[in-house]
């Protein structure tokens, strides 16, 4: 498909001219020029215009209006690390917006259109599978709107189930999406903080999380999960093929260079899991289940 520059610009002048999000005041002069950056690449775009025009066709619940003043000041104000702080996918604010939120449904559909029968929803429908009926809490770490959570909630339905997630706005929309899931709970906090105590987790999710963040933050997220996960414990980690980032360019991915060299193998086990399995559920996607040893 060939897509004449002038409208890949046009595309992308929209999304940086997008106001600066309320919850935090951000560098956004310094957002501007990374996605201008990545505006001016010369490598091709075709993939991101692919996923941008299917957006349009998508469909998702109606949330309403929202009354995003009201809404985020019943959160707590979180310190941000530097890393947070970027223009992801080419949007100001990154996950700190309203944009982001509102068109995360559509955007997951539209990117996993050809990758799985039920794209993104029938992805996290498969990874609901891997958690144990006998897990009583389980945890989503980077749980944006709550899709997988959803997903889990609704099969285990004696479990608990806690959407831990750093963007208020992510966690409005879900709550808006979610709502009738009473297994369901929201925190907003990083994931590599949680503060929960030792052993206190049945199995851990993550889904599209590590690649969103430096590789030293991968370590201590996946310490956190060892520390908080119970003897015997699992952790499901599902997120894009290595090269699989580059077939977006125009959305800015400040770690895709890093994510080139990801093994997801030796990255669970040099984080002391054991017993890796690998799972594909969707052709640009990978998945490993671990296990924190029973004794340790």
């Amino acid at each position: 498909m060939e897509i004449e520059a002038t409208a890949i610009e046009q595309v992308l002048t929209n999304l940086a001219s997008q106001p600066d999000p309320r919850w935090k005041t951000l560098a956004s002069d310094k957002q501007r020029k990374q996605i201008q950056t990545e505006l001016n690449s010369s490598a091709p775009k075709d993939g991101m215009m692919r996923v941008m025009t299917r957006m349009q066709f998508q469909k998702a619940p109606a949330l309403g209006e929202i009354d995003w003043e009201s809404e985020l000041a019943t959160f707590e104000p979180i310190e941000y690390p530097q890393y947070y702080l970027q223009p992801f996918h080419s949007v100001l604010g990154g996950w700190l917006s309203e944009l982001a939120a509102v068109g995360n449904r559509v955007a997951m559909e539209a990117v996993l259109e050809n990758a799985h029968p039920q794209k993104s929803l029938g992805v996290r429908e498969e990874i609901a599978q891997l958690f144990p009926e006998n897990a009583r809490h389980i945890l989503d770490l980077g749980a944006g709107i709550g899709d997988d959570a959803a997903a889990i909630a609704r099969r285990l339905q004696s479990a608990t189930v806690t959407a831990w997630e750093a963007s208020p706005f992510m966690i409005v929309v879900g709550r808006l999406y979610h709502q009738a899931l009473p297994n369901l709970r929201w925190k907003h906090g990083l994931a590599e903080k949680t503060e929960l105590p030792d052993n206190s987790v049945d199995a851990i999710n993550m889904t599209y999380l590590l690649h969103e963040c430096p590789d030293e933050v991968k370590q201590l997220i996946l310490a956190e999960c060892w520390r908080i996960l119970a003897p015997g414990g699992r952790l499901v980690v599902t997120d894009s093929l290595p090269g699989d980032l580059y077939s977006y360019r125009g959305f800015f991915e400040p770690y895709k260079e890093q994510w080139l060299k990801i093994d997801p193998d030796k990255l669970l086990t040099e984080a002391g899991f054991i017993k890796v399995k690998a799972y594909q559920f969707a052709y640009s996607t990978w998945t490993r289940v671990g296990f924190k040893p029973a004794t340790t």
